[in-house]
C-alpha cells in the first residue's frame, strides 16, 4: 500500500519547476555550446526523470520501477531505430541523437505523469 505524504515529497514536486527555470536563465547559452551536438531541455531533465520515476515508485509501490521503464524505453528505442534505419541511405547517429532524447523524454514524461497523478490519487482515496 501507498505510504502517506512525506515533506520530503515537496521536493520532488518543485524539483522540475526550479531546474526548467535555472536551466533557461542561467544554463541556456551552455545548452548551444557543441554547435554538431546541440542540448535541449528535455534531455538535461531525463536524469531527473530518472530519479523522480525511481522516488515515486517507492513512495506508491514499495518497488523500484526503473528497470522496467528502461526496458519499455529500450524497446520502443529500438522499434524507432528500425524504422529510422530503413528510411535512410547512411545512418549516423548524430542525426539519430535528437529524435531518440525525444522518444526517451516522452516516455518518460507520460510514466511519470502516470505516477504523479497515481500519487495524488492515493491520497484522497
Amino acid at each position: 500500500m501507498a505510504s502517506k505524504f512525506q515533506w520530503i515529497e515537496i521536493i520532488l514536486y518543485l524539483a522540475p519547476v526550479l531546474t526548467v527555470y535555472f536551466t533557461q536563465k542561467y544554463f541556456k547559452h551552455y545548452l548551444k555550446y557543441f554547435k554538431g551536438w546541440p542540448l535541449t531541455l528535455a534531455i538535461v531533465l531525463i536524469p531527473l526523470w530518472l530519479v523522480m520515476i525511481h522516488s515515486f515508485g517507492w513512495l506508491i509501490f514499495d518497488y523500484n520501477l526503473v528497470p522496467y521503464i528502461l526496458f519499455l524505453t529500450a524497446f520502443m528505442l529500438g522499434v524507432q531505430l528500425y524504422d529510422y534505419v530503413r528510411r535512410v541511405d547512411e545512418f549516423w547517429y548524430k542525426d539519430y541523437y535528437q529524435p531518440a532524447s525525444q522518444l526517451v523524454f516522452t516516455s518518460f514524461t507520460a510514466f511519470l505523469v502516470g505516477l504523479i497523478l497515481l500519487r495524488f490519487l492515493t491520497y484522497f482515496f
